[in-house]
């Protein structure tokens, strides 16, 4: 029997339209796609940087009806088009898995200004009637059609590109879709006699029985708030679901699931740390869940700001072991009544004043065995049914792990076995206690120790991976009740449950005869490594040059560059060499070249780098029609770059997207020998476009995430001293100095800053932490011959390896990597090969992160469970530091040398 065709698959969609457009009149339109997206491109449209467009909602499986209803519209009126590539990734769009921006989405029209407002109602004309999930970045035409306009980019190709627009008096403003209605000072709505005039806002919901006094989370599927019940004055908490969003195969929405867990909480009435319901009422498509108020912030929260659980006894700090016994005590509760969680994780723990917990949140748990699907990566037991209790103590387990790390567990190898053992390696390596014997470096005042540093160099790698269950170790009881929990066999987590509930120490868990993993020698994971960034170079190169969005495609940062410059440092490689030709071929004749600004990291001037380097590797001409290297960026245009460039004062004089990194890569230019004077004479005019401003001006506003923003590399002083040290003007070198010496004076107030207990890992990092800063003072020690530098730039790099362990990232820009870079540095300034050894196992720590076997890691990216093929926040960028510490040193792309 032949099974007919999906019409909700991408080809069905592209001959559905194509049907369409070929039989009408006008001028031919062509469709392509990346993937994501089929384009409909009229020839008649004027190039358009940004202005007024439509989006077009609609459930998944009504995508083809609605191209039915909505193309031979479109074909009568000038605009260009996209619609989701079919029924799979409208349902990801819808599933807020992109965002909640993203949501409703499935058709994005961008109509010629003179046709917007005829277009607008003639569509929304015609789709009245239709349901589809709200777009929340827009308004609605009208209030029965699923219509909706905003202004924004006209960039085909990237609908929520994260850049500004310029208004006709200059002004910018962002580009970036967000959760919310966002309008330019400069446009008036178009569609404001014909839209449903906009309710203005209340905090009142439930036909005015609460109100609302807070939000707790934003979410796709919904928000949460808390409120009080006027009529009693208790707190409550109200949690919102949106019409159609996350609708599964079976056309349940977050609407259904909410309807379950007001089935959960009737059952679960009365169980002592679960909240009680109090109230359930719709308001227009939405539906809403009330419920009683638990405490004020849960168990995420509280790691964040307090830093996290300290299991030992007698420390004063709050207690680990009841925290463990209490949730236990809830979780036997809910059993009790045929309940099984299903999605316990430190984000559904709710803490009261005094530190007691609950368990919030049931909306895919298991009632007598029937749930909707959903869990939360990681979290819950690999393969888990909702059928049986103990599955909810690999839940607990992982919780647990999180209290004591402030860390997600492992998620990106295929093999749940392999993450369970990672994230076990990682507690290990995290939990506080003495710095072991044989240690080159002193502790900082912490509470969490330097890890030790290996006594055997490579090629013979400390690789921390235990060999199968881990053991208890002496001193950590907690790390043998979070194995047990987090057992593959229900047994063993059945009585780790068992020790914990009757107060009793867990036994030690059979031990495996196998050998284990074996240690994986450096060059076995480098060469490994380096074919992983070939394949992603290839599979770069085989992209639609016409889809994606410029900067991820072709930048340093995250784009070809990057990747292609870490590969040239294996040139000697056939398959690399290749690799690295073919991308730089592929760059050079890339069509939006030239729709990049002239920034270092994210723009033109990053891609020059790559393609003079490739040229002066391959012992070819440089690629490209064009001159290599352009007017820098900010030389008499200081602060008229888009607003993501601005955000960080000094405007537009960064190592990233500004005047430093600009200037910096036209010396790496001029180094190369083609073109040298052009090049010392652009970076002459960043020089002096630095030094001619005052460079102190105040940062962002500091929020939880800012750490040393102002100070680092990336958006800060750092940066700059990166670039000016590296000019002969007095003028530089002047500046230069006055920055490091503040760097240097700022340098104790980081360090005790980072190692509060609450404090953002992103203190350790490159981009805005000590690992960049230090790097700075390791060149400014080595350019002045100033030993107090360079042992303050130590300093930074072991405040940097007391924060490792509870650092999930492994990327260069926000992780380990990164740090590992600032250790390599020191090591090749100094010669004191205690940063050798730190360097290697800051190398065996990252691996703990990492899937894939001994040899040959899978590093996740900014997403954990992905890989990444962008330099900074991805595999080129862990391949960078790896090559450096099997090589002893070697250069970093984009990188001035410290010498």
């Amino acid at each position: 029997m032949t099974t007919p065709p999906d019409p909700g698959s991408a080809e069905a969609l592209r001959r559905r339209v194509a049907d369409l457009a070929a039989a009408a009149p006008g001028p031919r339109r062509p469709l392509h796609t990346d993937g994501q997206w089929w384009y409909l491109q009229d020839p008649r449209m004027p190039a358009r940087a940004h202005g007024w467009k439509l989006h077009l909602s609609a459930r998944q499986g009504q995508l083809p009806q609605l191209l039915d209803a909505v193309v031979p519209i479109l074909l009568r009126r000038t605009c260009d088009a996209k619609f989701a590539a079919g029924a799979a990734v409208l349902r990801e769009l819808n599933s807020g898995l992109r965002g909640p921006a993203a949501i409703g989405k499935a058709v994005t029209v961008y109509p010629d200004e003179a046709d917007l407002v005829v277009l607008g109602t003639e569509l929304a004309r015609a789709l009245a009637g239709w349901a589809g999930p709200r777009v929340v970045s827009d308004r609605r035409l009208r209030p029965d059609a699923p219509v909706y306009y905003r202004y924004g980019l006209f960039r085909v190709t990237d609908d929520d590109a994260d850049y500004g627009m310029t208004g006709p008096d200059g002004s910018l403003f962002p580009g970036l879709a967000e959760a919310r209605y966002r309008q330019p000072p400069w446009a008036s709505d178009p569609f404001t006699p014909l839209a449903a005039a906009a309710r203005p806002p209340t905090t009142r919901v439930g036909e005015g029985r609460y109100r609302i006094t807070a939000g707790i989370t934003r979410s796709p599927n919904g928000h949460v708030y808390r409120a009080v019940e006027l009529a009693t004055g208790r707190e409550v908490v109200v949690k919102q679901a949106r019409a159609h969003v996350a609708e599964d195969g079976a056309g349940t929405d977050a609407r259904g699931r909410l309807r379950h867990e007001r089935r959960v909480l009737t059952a679960l009435a009365g169980v002592p740390g679960v909240p009680p319901l109090v109230d359930y009422f719709r308001h227009g498509p939405d539906e809403y869940l009330v419920s009683g108020a638990c405490g004020p912030r849960d168990l995420r929260r509280d790691v964040l700001a307090a830093g996290p659980y300290d299991p030992r006894p007698g420390t004063g700090g709050r207690d680990w072991w009841e925290l463990a016994r209490g949730l236990l005590r809830i979780l036997d509760a809910v059993h009790a009544r045929g309940v099984v969680v299903c999605d316990l994780k430190p984000a559904n723990v709710v803490l009261d004043a005094a530190g007691r917990c609950s368990l919030v949140d049931f909306g895919v748990s298991a009632l007598d065995g029937a749930r909707p699907p959903g869990a939360t990566a990681g979290y819950g037991l690999p393969g888990a049914t909702g059928t049986d209790p103990a599955e909810d103590y690999y839940a607990l387990g992982t919780t647990l792990h999180h209290a004591l790390t402030g860390l997600d567990p492992v998620v990106i190898d295929p093999d749940p076995a392999t993450n369970r053992d990672r994230t076990l390696a990682c507690l290990r390596a995290a939990l506080p206690g003495p710095v072991p014997a044989g240690s080159d470096s002193p502790a900082p005042v912490s509470p969490w120790p330097v890890p030790a540093a290996p006594v055997s160099p490579w090629p013979v790698s400390p690789w921390p991976v235990p060999p199968g269950p881990v053991s208890p170790e002496p001193g950590h009881p907690a790390v043998a009740l979070v194995a047990g929990l987090m057992s593959l066999d229900r047994a063993r987590r059945a009585a780790a449950a068992s020790s914990l509930r009757d107060g009793r120490p867990l036994g030690r868990p059979p031990v495996r005869r196998s050998a284990g993993p074996r240690r994986a020698p450096l060059d076995e994971v480098l060469d490994h490594t380096v074919g992983t960034c070939v394949r992603m170079a290839r599979e770069l190169v085989a992209t639609d040059p016409r889809a994606g969005e410029p900067r991820t495609l072709l930048s340093l940062y995250d784009g070809a560059a990057g990747l292609g410059l870490e590969l040239l440092e294996h040139a000697d490689r056939p398959d690399a060499r290749a690799a690295a030709t073919a991308l730089a071929v592929w760059t050079a004749a890339h069509p939006a070249l030239d729709r990049l600004d002239g920034s270092l990291y994210q723009g033109r001037t990053g891609v020059d780098l790559f393609l003079a380097r490739a040229a002066a590797a391959l012992g070819t001409q440089p690629l490209g029609t064009e001159p290599l290297g352009r007017e820098p960026l900010g030389t008499g245009q200081l602060g008229t770059e888009p607003p993501h460039h601005r955000r960080h004062a000094p405007a537009g004089a960064d190592q990233i997207a500004g005047v430093a990194g600009t200037g910096t890569g036209h010396l790496l230019l001029a180094a190369l020998g083609r073109d040298t004077d052009r090049h010392l004479a652009a970076a002459a005019a960043c020089a002096t476009a630095l030094t001619a401003r005052p460079l102190d001006e105040p940062g962002e506003a500091p929020n939880p995430g800012t750490a040393a923003l102002a100070e680092g590399f990336a958006h800060g002083r750092a940066g700059i001293a990166h670039f000016l040290l590296a000019r002969p003007d007095e003028a530089s070198r002047r500046t230069a100095r006055r920055i490091v010496d503040g760097l240097a004076a700022d340098l104790p107030r980081l360090s005790a800053a980072a190692l509060r207990p609450g404090a953002t890992r992103r203190y350790l990092s490159w981009c805005r932490g000590l690992a960049g800063l230090g790097t700075v003072l390791v060149q400014a020690g080595i350019q002045y011959g100033d030993d107090a530098l360079l042992a303050l730039a130590a300093d930074a790099a072991d405040t940097c390896r007391a924060l490792a362990p509870r650092t999930a990232l492994v990327v260069r820009c926000c992780g380990l990597a990164g740090v590992g870079d600032l250790l390599v540095d020191l090591a090749t300034a100094t010669g004191d090969p205690r940063h050798w050894h730190a360097a290697e196992h800051l190398a065996a720590l990252l691996l703990t992160r990492a899937g894939g076997p001994a040899g040959r890691p899978v590093f996740p990216g900014g997403d954990p469970t992905v890989e990444s093929r962008a330099w900074a926040v991805g595999t080129p960028g862990v391949l960078t530091f790896l090559r450096r510490v099997s090589r002893r040193g070697g250069p970093v792309p984009g990188l001035l040398p410290s010498a």
